[in-house]
């Protein structure tokens, strides 16, 4: 072999040489692309997540925050129509003197409310328009006596003389002793 093949051969060894180095290089820098993209893309997904899971917490918390303010107007709402019907109520409770289903209660109300002054001297209270059913409903009870009050609610107060006992049973005063049980059942309803 002369000396011209074996420098021939020792650049065709050496361009070998070269050749595989180079593509080690490159399978090594498509490794090392490839492992940086998938670092790349795993880093990327969970910042994403994370992203995603402080937008749903504060998505999670407006809706809330909404949802709230939301009930609070709707109750707010509910509690002025309540008051507008009672009021309305109250107005209209105002006639109810003249009204014939009403008076026909009135003997039998009395009768309750007189249990419990229990057989002692008393006052009947109630507005003039009553009076004269009033007079009638407790008629033959010497120890009662019949006080006109002029700006009452429409119904009476039995007071018995001594002070000791005193019954309300004006319309305006069974409406609002109705009131906490009718604001239950409105919420109650409003919630289903």
């Amino acid at each position: 072999m002369g000396l011209d093949e074996l420098i021939g051969r020792l650049e065709r060894d050496a361009d070998a040489r070269v050749a595989a180095e180079e593509a080690r290089a490159r399978a090594e820098v498509q490794a090392v692309t490839a492992a940086a993209d998938q670092v790349s893309t795993h880093a990327r997904d969970e910042a994403l997540a994370r992203r995603r899971a402080q937008r749903r917490a504060r998505f999670g918390r407006e809706v809330a925050a909404t949802t709230q303010v939301a009930r609070a107007d709707g109750l707010r709402a509910e509690y002025a129509l309540f008051d507008r019907v009672m009021g309305r109520t109250a107005a209209l409770l105002d006639g109810m003197e003249r009204d014939d289903e009403y008076l026909s209660t009135l003997p039998a109300r009395l009768t309750e409310a007189l249990r419990f002054v229990d057989e002692r001297a008393a006052r009947v209270r109630c507005r003039p328009a009553l009076a004269a059913a009033v007079r009638a409903a407790i008629a033959g009870r010497g120890d009662l006596t019949v006080e006109e009050v002029p700006m009452m609610a429409v119904g009476f107060s039995v007071v018995a003389r001594d002070g000791s006992v005193e019954v309300e049973d004006t319309l305006s005063a069974r409406l609002e002793q109705l009131r906490p049980r009718l604001l239950i059942d409105l919420l109650a309803e409003a919630d289903r």
